[in-house]
C-alpha cells in the first residue's frame, strides 16, 4: 500500500504532491477490497448459534408472521428485553431480499457499519487538528505532512478492521453496530452544536438520535446521552446550559418519539407497565456490581482493559503513545481531541464497572479512542520516534506470522480440502508478504499498511477460515427441514419447556432453542408456539423431562442446540 502522506524528498526540499495523490487512489483501491471483503461473504454461513444473532432473526420472523408488527414475541410469548426498531431494519431487509436468509438478516449490519465508517470520516475529517501544538522535536520540520483526510481515513478503517469488529462482529446480524453508529453520531454533534452554541440544535438532535437509539436497544441510549452532555458542558464550563429550554425541548422530543410507540403497544396490549419496565431495567441492571458484588467487580475492573487489548488489536497496541509526559496538557491543546478523549474515557467507565459486559457494547466509543491514537501517532509522534518504536514492532511481527502461518491451511485437516486451497493460500500469503515487506522499508505511515494487511487478513479469512464452519452451523437448518416436511399443514407446537424460554413466561431468560425455532418458523410460515397443552392429533415438540409420565406416539427424533435430545411425537389418549 502506498504511505497515505506526502513525504519529503531525501535532499530536504519540500515535499511535493505526488505520492498524496498516488495515496488518493491507493485509499480508493482500500475501500474497494474492504467492501468486497465484507460483503462478498456476509450470507455464506447459516446463522451463529453461539450469539443473539438467532434471536434477532426469530423475533422479527414473527412479527411478520403474525401480522402484529407492534408486539415483538419468542415463541408467541411475549419479548420485552429490546424495543423493535432493529427487527423492523430486519423485516425491511427480509422484504427486499424476498428471502428469510443469513443474508437478509446481516444486511442492516453490513449496511451500517458502512455508514459508521463513512461518519467518522466526515467528522473526523472536519476536526481534526493537524499541526501539533506541542514541539517534541526540533526537526518537526521535516515531518512528512499530513491532512485531516489521512487521520479520518485511518481512524474509520481502524473501526471497520479491527480483529474483534472485522473477524466476528461484521458477519453476525446484531444490533450493536446499528446502535453505535447511532449513538457515535450523537457524541459528535454534541461537539460539532457545543462549538457553535446551538444549544436548540444540540439537544434536539441528540434527544432525537437518542430516541432511535432506546429504540434500538432501551436505557443504554439514555446513559450515553447523559453522560455526554454532563461531562462536555462541564469541562466546557457551560454547566448552566444544561437548564436551557432547549434542553427541556428535547427531553419532550425524546419522550414524544419514543412515547408514541409505547401508546401503540399499551393499546395493543392490555399489559402492566411494570411488566415491560422491570424487563428494560433489567436488562442493564444485571451486567453491573449490583448483581455480581463488589469482588468480581474489582477483580473485572483489574483484567478488563487487558481483554480489550487483545479484543481490538492490532491497534490498540498504540496505547503505548499515551505513556508520555505531560499527556492531558497535549490532548487538552486541541478541544477536539480532548472531546474525544474525555467522552471516551467517561463512558468507558461504565462498562469497566460492570463485570458482564461484551465486546461489542464498546463499539459506540471505539472511534473516539482511535481517535486519540491517530491523532498522537500522525500528529504528536514523529516517524522513527521511539514511541512509535513498540506498536509498529508488533505490527511487523504480525504480518511475518502471518505470511508463514496461512501455509497451515494446505494440512490443516479442516481446511486442506476447500477447492483451491493452495492457489488460494499462494495468493494471501503473498499479499501479506508485499504488506509485511513494506513494512520493513522507512516508513511514516506503517499504521496505513497494517489496515491494508488487515484487509488482507479479512479475504484470507473469507476463503480459508469459513468454509469449514458451514457443515457445523448447517445441522439445524437441515434438522428443522425434516420436521417441517414431516409436519406440513398441521398444527406444531413446543411442549412445555422443550423449546422456548427456560422459565414460563420469561422470555428474559437465555434460550438456545431460538434457531432451531426461526427455522421451523420460516419452513412452516408458522409461529412456533410453546403450549403445555395437548391437543390429539396435533405434532409437538419434546423432550423426556417434559413427557414424564404422559402417552405419545414418537414420530421422529431430533436434536435442539446445544446437543439436546428431543422427539416429534403425538400425544395418545391415556
Amino acid at each position: 500500500m502506498i504511505s497515505p502522506v506526502t513525504e519529503a524528498p531525501a535532499d530536504g526540499s519540500p515535499a511535493q504532491q505526488p505520492l498524496l495523490l498516488r495515496w488518493r487512489y491507493g485509499g480508493w483501491v482500500l475501500i474497494g477490497l474492504t467492501l468486497i471483503a465484507l460483503f462478498s461473504h456476509l450470507g455464506a454461513l447459516p446463522m451463529d448459534t453461539h450469539s443473539d444473532e438467532a434471536r434477532r432473526a426469530l423475533v422479527s420472523l414473527e412479527m411478520i408472521l403474525s401480522g402484529d408488527y407492534l408486539t415483538p414475541t419468542v415463541n408467541g410469548i411475549r419479548y420485552f428485553n429490546k424495543p423493535p426498531l432493529y427487527n423492523w431494519l430486519i423485516i425491511a431487509s427480509y422484504w427486499l431480499f424476498g428471502e428469510y436468509s443469513a443474508l437478509a438478516l446481516r444486511f442492516p449490519m453490513a449496511l451500517s457499519l458502512v455508514l459508521f465508517a463513512v461518519t467518522i470520516f466526515v467528522f473526523v475529517r472536519r476536526y481534526v487538528p493537524v499541526q501539533s501544538s506541542v514541539p517534541v522535536t526540533k526537526s518537526a520540520d521535516h515531518w512528512p505532512a499530513v491532512t485531516p483526510s489521512i487521520i479520518a481515513f485511518a481512524v474509520a478503517m481502524m473501526l471497520v478492521t479491527n480483529a474483534r469488529m472485522w473477524l466476528y462482529d461484521s458477519l453476525l446480524g446484531l444490533i450493536d453496530v446499528t446502535f453505535s453508529w447511532i449513538t457515535y453520531t450523537m457524541f459528535l454533534l454534541v461537539y460539532h452544536f457545543e462549538r457553535r452554541r446551538n444549544y436548540w440544535a444540540l439537544y434536539l438532535s441528540t434527544y432525537a438520535l437518542t430516541a432511535v437509539g432506546f429504540m434500538l436497544k432501551g436505557l443504554p441510549a439514555l446513559v450515553f446521552e447523559g453522560l455526554t452532555v454532563l461531562t462536555w458542558l462541564s469541562y466546557t464550563r457551560q454547566f448552566r446550559r444544561l437548564l436551557h429550554p432547549a434542553h427541556g425541548a428535547g427531553i419532550v422530543l425524546f419522550s414524544l418519539l419514543v412515547g408514541l410507540y409505547y401508546v401503540a403497544y399499551f393499546t395493543r396490549n392490555q399489559i402492566p407497565l411494570r411488566d415491560l419496565v422491570s424487563v428494560l431495567v433489567d436488562q442493564s441492571a444485571r451486567r453491573t456490581v449490583i448483581n455480581y458484588g463488589l469482588g468480581q467487580t474489582l477483580w473485572h475492573m483489574l483484567t478488563y482493559p487487558f481483554k480489550m487489548m487483545h479484543l481490538f488489536a492490532p491497534y490498540t497496541a498504540l496505547v503505548v503513545l499515551l505513556v508520555r509526559a505531560g499527556l492531558w496538557r497535549v490532548l487538552r491543546a486541541e478541544p477536539f481531541i480532548a472531546f474525544n478523549a474525555l467522552t471516551f474515557l467517561v463512558n468507558f467507565i461504565v462498562y469497566w464497572a460492570s463485570p458482564e459486559v461484551f465486546a461489542r457494547y464498546l463499539f459506540p466509543m471505539l472511534p473516539l479512542l482511535f481517535t486519540v491514537l491517530a491523532y498522537l501517532y500522525y500528529v504528536q509522534t514523529a516517524p522513527g520516534a521511539p514511541r512509535r518504536i513498540w506498536p509498529e514492532r508488533i505490527w511487523l511481527a504480525i504480518g511475518i506470522i502471518l505470511t508463514v502461518g496461512c501455509w497451515t491451511a494446505v494440512w490443516y485437516p479442516e481446511t486442506r480440502t476447500i477447492p483451491g486451497v493452495v492457489w488460494k493460500t499462494a495468493l494471501i500469503c503473498g499479499l501479506l508478504g508485499l504488506v509485511t515487506q513494506s513494512m520493513l522499508r522507512p516508513s511514516a505511515n506503517r499504521l496505513g499498511l497494517m489496515l491494508a494487511l488487515m484487509v488482507v487478513v479479512r479475504i484470507g479469512y473469507n476463503w480459508l477460515v469459513l468454509p469449514p464452519r458451514y457443515q457445523q452451523r448447517d445441522f439445524h437448518r437441515k434438522t428443522a427441514e425434516r420436521i417441517a416436511s414431516r409436519t406440513k399443514g398441521e398444527p406444531l407446537f413446543g411442549y412445555r419447556q422443550t423449546i422456548g424460554p427456560d422459565r414460563p413466561n420469561d422470555v428474559s431468560a437465555y434460550q438456545a432453542t431460538d434457531i432451531n425455532s426461526f427455522y421451523l418458523a420460516a419452513y412452516r410460515r408458522n409461529v412456533l408456539r410453546v403450549t403445555d397443552q395437548k391437543k390429539y392429533g396435533a405434532y409437538y415438540i419434546a423432550d423426556s423431562v417434559s413427557l414424564a409420565g404422559e402417552q405419545f406416539t414418537v414420530v421422529d427424533t431430533l436434536t435442539l442446540f446445544d446437543r439436546h435430545p428431543a422427539y416429534l411425537i403425538r400425544f395418545r389418549p391415556n
